[in-house]
This record gives structure tokens, sequence and C-alpha cells, in this order.
């Protein structure tokens, strides 16, 4: 069956979004929670994503710092397999 083309770009265009969104709150929960020594500026984080602060700190859950945690854990564990440094 054969969809309607704008439709088809519209869900398209809403699940580049939905991924543009998950990336952003990724990176906000990376950025505050797991960096070291410190995480970032609020004032700069909500700069560089178009949020207010109060937007930034809230943007992310704990659910978010897990999936960041587990995924830098997968990316450690592949890195060690493979000889290959962690960066």
């Amino acid at each position: 069956m054969t969809g309607d083309l704008l439709l088809t770009a519209l869900r398209d265009a809403r699940h580049r979004r939905d991924q543009a969104d998950q990336d952003i709150r990724l990176l906000l929960a990376y950025a505050r929670e797991v960096v070291l020594p410190r995480p970032y500026r609020l004032a700069d984080l909500a700069e560089a994503s178009g949020m207010s602060v109060s937007g930034v700190r809230t943007a992310y859950t704990a659910a978010d710092v897990d999936h960041v945690t587990a995924l830098l854990a997968a990316r450690h564990l592949a890195a060690e397999e493979h000889g290959t440094p962690a960066a």
C-alpha cells in the first residue's frame, strides 16, 4: 500500500524532531550529571540549546542520566575489548 507523500514526509519530520529532542536531553544529562570535575553551567547550556535555564534544569530525567551512563559504559567496554582507549 502506497502512503500519502505529504503524510509520510510529516511522519519523517516528526521522527527527526523526536530524535533531536532525545539527543538534546541526553547531551544535557551528560553535561549536568556526568562531566567531571564539575558540570557545565546552566546558562551556557541554555544558550547552546535555545532553552531557558529552568528549561535546561528540567529537560532530562533520571532515566536519561541512566541511558547516558549505560551508553558510556558500553563504549568503554567495547574499547577495552578492542584494546583502544575510550575517549
